[in-house]
């Protein structure tokens, strides 16, 4: 794996592995115009995590040192700003994956999703069809929701995403301002703490349900 990247305040992911997609590049925007603001941020592309598909076979053998990389930049940030490319209308099997091992405990964690909860995320979609990937946006803002952080409602959503650059520049004004829109949201959110979460376990909510025997 090559040289990890540094923990931020901002973390850029994008759930992709194909060079150039259109989802990147709208996040490398972004990323920009954070930086623009004097704010650390970390890019990361996902496919130099060098993640096996997630088993608890795997996991019982200890975490792949590409998750501990990950769940390292997670825990440090205060905002995820996650590029959620569309696949059969639901996120890619990279970016869930990514998201499944990062949800994993560590040592010293107690709970799944420590190194998620009480972090703030922005989504990013795009597509080459008019309905700009939201349909795999949702179901993203879904999973990250029940890790415990808190999805702002400013995401991006870019249709006929060809049209919107010209050769690999943004160009759709309408993209600019919602990008511009975003960093705004993100800038404001840094100057909020990292929320106080608790994740319980399956076996500790579990607990708090009295046995009234059989549902059936």
């Amino acid at each position: 794996m090559p040289q990890a990247p540094q923990p931020a305040p901002v973390l850029c992911i994008t759930g992709s592995i194909v060079t150039g997609c259109f989802v990147s590049r709208l996040v490398e925007v972004e990323a920009g115009l954070i930086r623009a603001h004097g704010v650390d941020v970390t890019t990361l592309e996902l496919g130099d995590l060098e993640l096996p598909v997630f088993h608890e076979r795997i996991e019982r053998e200890g975490l792949p040192e590409g998750a501990q990389v990950l769940k390292r930049l997670l825990t440090a940030a205060r905002v995820i700003v996650v590029g959620a490319p569309e696949l059969n209308d639901g996120p890619t099997s990279v970016l869930k994956n990514a998201i499944d091992w990062a949800s994993r405990p560590g040592p010293g964690e107690k709970h799944r999703g420590e190194s998620f909860a009480g972090a703030s995320a922005v989504i990013i979609s795009a597509s080459k069809h008019a309905h700009a990937g939201i349909r795999g946006a949702d179901m993203l803002r879904g999973c990250l929701t029940s890790l415990g952080v808190t999805v702002l409602p400013d995401q991006v959503a870019v249709p006929r995403a060809p049209e919107a650059f010209d050769h690999g520049h943004l160009e759709d004004p309408y993209a600019r301002a919602d990008l511009q829109s975003m960093a705004e949201a993100v800038l404001a959110e840094l100057e909020i703490p990292r929320r106080e979460t608790h994740q319980m376990t399956w076996a500790e909510r579990t607990a708090l349900v009295p046995d009234r025997g059989s549902s059936t």
